[in-house]
């Protein structure tokens, strides 16, 4: 296939003139990693002479999402699908831009609404006295002060707690941080611990640690990066577990939707408790506990486990059900399958600040259908 072929064919595919047999055909023909040079100098070409380049990306912007990504796999039942790194970028600037623009003419298997943007830094924080903060709304600098302790908003849109007197001699008062579908957030604790709080997830904490431990609640998933402190342990409850730990690097997911609770140490030592069971995990270890009490620990995955933390969605090998209750919670959408759940598995990494249209283009590469209504994602094998 030349260059100018190859060209007409994706303008063609993208704007829906593409005939099924000459789909299948630039599928197959991008999916060779041996075409992968091809590719690269006809996006060049699109860049540099098409009127209908995408307006969206810049081209550095695009050079960076290729080095990203490296490949991305979509795994069915009985074959598998190579993408290659150029065949995935085009997907994503082809599908984020030109695309969009184009959507009357080809809609995503029956989309016809506007598309759907990413989650952002959206959260509330409930002081002691019931009082609530919507924090997007809110100017930076200081935004309460509690006893001796000041809480203030960062110039990075992050939330920091300040003591003026290093150690309150005053009760602590708990204040509340929870993120909505389609939010996250960062928060730095009194001890100096930073959380990064996942979408649909609270954690509460106090003011100030006055006590012998350093106990938060969490609901939902957060990363934590704890601050050493060997006299006063940091703990985080859930539920009827908690995480023990003095200084490290933790992942601890706790949706409600989750079949497990999935603590994943990074770095240092984590002391897992549910019940009258306990681990110790050794960094890359996951431990999983269920509803019964049992804890389970496994090899971690760390990429896939804190992608979310790096802008990222990492799957391997994930089910369709897992990759849809992450976009779920992150496009706030509700997720819907009227004619059972598809058994298709998939393999990848895409930015979580795309779009929706983008991504379930690559995914729809699958054969899996999606629609949209409303907020709600229809699955269709």
């Amino acid at each position: 296939m030349s260059d100018l072929e190859l060209q007409d064919l994706m303008r063609r595919y993208f704007n829906g003139t593409a005939t099924p047999e000459e789909e299948e055909a630039l599928m197959r023909w991008l999916s060779d990693s041996k075409n992968e040079a091809a590719v690269k100098a006809v996006m060049d070409d699109v860049w540099k002479d098409s009127t209908d380049a995408p307006d969206i990306y810049t081209e550095e912007q695009s050079r960076q999402l290729l080095q990203n990504i490296l490949s991305v796999k979509v795994k069915h039942t009985n074959r598998t699908i190579w993408w290659s790194a150029a065949a995935a970028v085009l997907l994503l600037i082809l599908a984020g831009g030109w695309w969009v623009r184009t959507e009357n003419k080809r809609p995503i298997a029956g989309q016809s609404i506007k598309d759907i943007g990413p989650g952002g830094n959206k959260a509330t924080l409930t002081l002691a006295n019931g009082s609530v903060i919507v924090l997007e709304d809110a100017k930076n600098g200081a935004l309460s002060k509690q006893g001796t302790v000041t809480v203030v908003k960062l110039k990075s849109g992050q939330l920091a707690y300040n003591n003026e007197n290093g150690k309150s001699k005053e009760p602590a008062a708990l204040n509340t941080l929870a993120t909505p579908r389609g939010g996250q957030y960062q928060v730095t604790l009194p001890d100096g611990t930073i959380v990064w709080l996942n979408s649909a997830s609270s954690i509460t904490f106090p003011t100030s640690f006055t006590g012998r431990n350093r106990e938060v609640a969490l609901k939902g998933e957060a990363y934590f990066e704890v601050a050493a402190n060997v006299k006063q342990p940091f703990m985080v409850k859930v539920n009827k577990m908690e995480v023990q730990v003095l200084g490290t690097s933790f992942n601890l997911m706790a949706y409600s939707d989750e079949q497990t609770v999935k603590t994943t140490l990074v770095d240092g030592a984590v002391k897992v408790v549910q019940e009258s069971k306990d681990v110790i995990l050794k960094p890359g270890q996951q431990a999983q506990t269920d509803n019964n009490g049992d804890i389970k620990v496994v090899k971690a995955d760390l990429d896939a486990t804190i992608a979310w933390k790096n802008g990222l969605f990492t799957f391997n090998d994930a089910t369709i059900e897992d990759v849809m209750r992450q976009l779920g919670r992150w496009y706030d959408m509700e997720i819907v399958y009227p004619e059972g759940i598809p058994q298709d598995h998939f393999r990848g990494e895409m930015f979580r600040n795309e779009n929706m249209s983008s991504i379930l283009k690559i995914l729809k590469a699958s054969g899996v259908n999606f629609s949209i209504q409303g907020r709600k994602i229809i699955v269709k094998p």
